[in-house]
């Protein structure tokens, strides 16, 4: 489905009064790989590694300094914006931060509805685009009783159900999920998750895994690439990886995955 080949993003680091490049940071160095359909890919690695990078590169944010990024086979560089959004879609790490505090719900959700809607060129009635926003919102877990109402008035783990309608709403074939429940309670952690995964399984998605939490790639992924310094060190299945790490950098990773204290017996 998606298929990355020597992807490269660097940016300049200017000094001096004339503001010259003196060199460049190269936060995502020569990366290739790719995405099958309905299969979930993970990119995992520190803070700084370039996935986050990589993630806005693939859904249009950024334009690569170099390589290119396939969709189904055509450059993403030829598509229009509303095309690519149509077949990509990014859910953000903070579901507040990328929710208008000012718009309500059924605003926020219902201007992709009619995004998607109207691609035609046609006009497209309220009562359509209210009736499919309720749809996507029950879809994810959501009473569709709140239309009226502003994120403020969510729990994290609503609002990033919110911002999953939201994706969906453009009958997306490609999701990055950009570190989706890092800033939710552990306890949410395993239901946004499981909508991930139901999602995929009834909608036929495909994901892209951004995270550094490596309990959530094993939970969620299929297949997994370690980032370090702008590539790629190592890649496989999660089991092959996660049983068999090869490169010193992965083997550092999952050393440090935390594991509970037992309970002292009285």
């Amino acid at each position: 489905m998606l298929n990355v080949e020597n992807l490269k993003k660097y940016f300049p680091v200017e000094r001096g009064v004339f503001r010259r490049i003196v060199d460049y940071v190269r936060a995502v160095d020569g990366i290739s790989f790719e995405i099958r359909k309905g299969e979930v890919f993970a990119l995992v690695g520190e803070s700084g590694c370039g996935k986050t990078t990589t993630a806005k590169l693939i859904v249009g944010l950024l334009e690569p300094t170099d390589g290119g990024i396939f969709f189904h086979g055509k450059d993403i560089s030829l598509l229009g914006r509303r095309e690519l959004a149509r077949k990509i879609q990014i859910i953000f790490q903070d579901p507040f931060a990328s929710l208008n505090p000012r718009l309500t719900i059924g605003t926020i959700v219902g201007e992709a509805v009619k995004h998607k809607l109207e691609s035609g060129g046609e006009k497209v009635k309220s009562k359509e685009i209210r009736k499919e926003t309720k749809g996507l919102l029950n879809g994810v877990g959501l009473p569709v009783n709140i239309l009226n109402e502003y994120p403020h008035q969510f729990s994290g783990g609503q609002r990033q159900r919110i911002g999953i309608a939201r994706a969906l709403a453009m009958q997306p074939e490609l999701i990055v999920a950009d570190e989706p429940v890092s800033s939710l309670d552990i306890s949410v952690q395993a239901q946004i998750l499981n909508l991930l995964l139901d999602l995929r399984d009834s909608l036929g998605l495909s994901y892209l895994l951004i995270a550094h939490d490596l309990n959530v790639v094993r939970f969620l992924s299929d297949r997994v690439a370690v980032m370090y310094q702008g590539k790629i060190v190592e890649r496989g299945s999660v089991k092959k990886v996660y049983q068999g790490p090869q490169h010193s950098y992965t083997k550092r990773l999952l050393e440090a995955i935390p594991t509970p204290e037992p309970m002292p017996i009285e």
